[in-house]
This record gives C-alpha cells, sequence and structure tokens, in this order.
C-alpha cells in the first residue's frame, strides 16, 4: 500500500471513532436504596386513623352532672312507681303523687322542696318556724333518724281520703277509723305506736294532702 492511501485509510478510521464517541449515551443514574422510612410527618398521637381524638383521652376532665339526689335516705331501694289508686285519683293529683314519691326514692330533697312550691308557697310541712322543707326533712333524717321520706312513699301506695278539698294519706288521719286502716299502717310505724294512737282515736303519723288540681299542700306529722 502507497503512502497516500494508508494515510487515507488512517484518517476515515479517526473519524468514525470521534463520532461513534459523541454519540454515545450517558449511563443513567443509579436507583436510590430503599431505607424503609418515608419522609412523611408521623400521625397525631391523640388522634385515631379516622383523624378524630383518641375516646381515652378525650372528656378526660369533664365532670359528671350533679344534682341533690343519690345521698343515702330511708326510701332508698323503694320502688319509685306506688300502686294504683283505687278509686282512681283525678290525673293531676296522681301525677303530683307519682312525683312526690319519685323524688322520695331518689333521696331529693331539692326537688321535693320544689315540688311543694310548683303553685305557690303552701305546702305545710311543720308546726314550728321551719321555712325550709328540704333542710328540715334532711335533718330528720340524717341527724334525727326519723325515715320521713320511707314514710311517705309508703302511705301514697295506701288508699286515701277525702277531706274539703284535699285528697289525703292514709285513711287513718280520717274521723271514725277502722281497725283496717291502723292494721294497713303496719311496718311504717311500730306496732306500740300504732295501737296507742288507735286507742286514743287520733292519727298523729305523717299525712300527706294533695289538692284536686294537684296543688301539694300537706305532709306534717304531730297534733
Amino acid at each position: 500500500m502507497n503512502r497516500a492511501l494508508f494515510l487515507s485509510v488512517c484518517a476515515f478510521s479517526m473519524s468514525l471513532a470521534c463520532t461513534d464517541s459523541r454519540r454515545a449515551p450517558t449511563p443513567p443514574a443509579p436507583p436510590p436504596i430503599d431505607s424503609g422510612k418515608t419522609d412523611a410527618a408521623p400521625p397525631d398521637a391523640g388522634a385515631n386513623d379516622a383523624g378524630e381524638p383518641d375516646a381515652g383521652l378525650a372528656d378526660a376532665g369533664t365532670p359528671a352532672p350533679t344534682g341533690d339526689g343519690g345521698s343515702a335516705c330511708s326510701a332508698q331501694g323503694l320502688s319509685p312507681t306506688p300502686s294504683p289508686a283505687n278509686p282512681p285519683l283525678p290525673p293531676a293529683v296522681d301525677s303530683m303523687r307519682r312525683r312526690i314519691v319519685a323524688a322520695a326514692v331518689a333521696c331529693d330533697y331539692a326537688a321535693l322542696a320544689a315540688l311543694g312550691d310548683e303553685q305557690g308557697k303552701s305546702l305545710r310541712f311543720s308546726f314550728g318556724a321551719d321555712e325550709d322543707v328540704a333542710r328540715f326533712w334532711r335533718q330528720a333524717e340524717q341527724e334525727r333518724g326519723e325515715p320521713v321520706l320511707a314514710r311517705m312513699v309508703k302511705l301514697l301506695s295506701l288508699p286515701y281520703t277525702k277531706q274539703d278539698a284535699l285528697y289525703i294519706w292514709p285513711t287513718a288521719f280520717r274521723e271514725n277509723a277502722t281497725a283496717q286502716d291502723f292494721e294497713a299502717l303496719k311496718g311504717i310505724y311500730p306496732d306500740a305506736q300504732l295501737k296507742a294512737m288507735q286507742r286514743d282515736r287520733s292519727y298523729l303519723g305523717l299525712r300527706v294532702g294533695i289538692s284536686g288540681d294537684g296543688d301539694w299542700q300537706l305532709a306534717v306529722s304531730g297534733d
């Protein structure tokens, strides 16, 4: 091969090498290694999957509602529903009777006082100068040991009598009360006390009176 031809071949070969070098693609970057972690912010510790506050944390400092009822009294555990009246009472009278029983069984002195004042401050509960019926009955129960609320509940399930405009419990309070009227009070008052009242023909125990329009007017013991 002559010199001119050799130089020509070399020049052509070098040209191809340069061209292939310019067209060679850049190799792709290697993919990132997965470490198992994400950049997302951690969920709120006080929320559940639905985004709502955790039930164990909600309302933790909210106090339970309170009221006058709930403390122990002699009527606790008795039925809050009195026996059906026979003969039936006027609806307003029976409604008041049932509400008195429910409040007494709940040991709710404030509710009893409110029932007594529902149609005006007319409830007679003492022959003295006492003006606060809730305090009077609370002291009778807790300080003097008198089961006034239990007696009230039991009396309002007994037969009643009527005097003028008042429906009154028990029937032993009426004139010419019978031995049966006093017999109905067994378990409410001691036998010796019942015999003494029957002998004297004078019932001095608790009596409850409700007017025909449902006004609670009487809940008093004594002469």
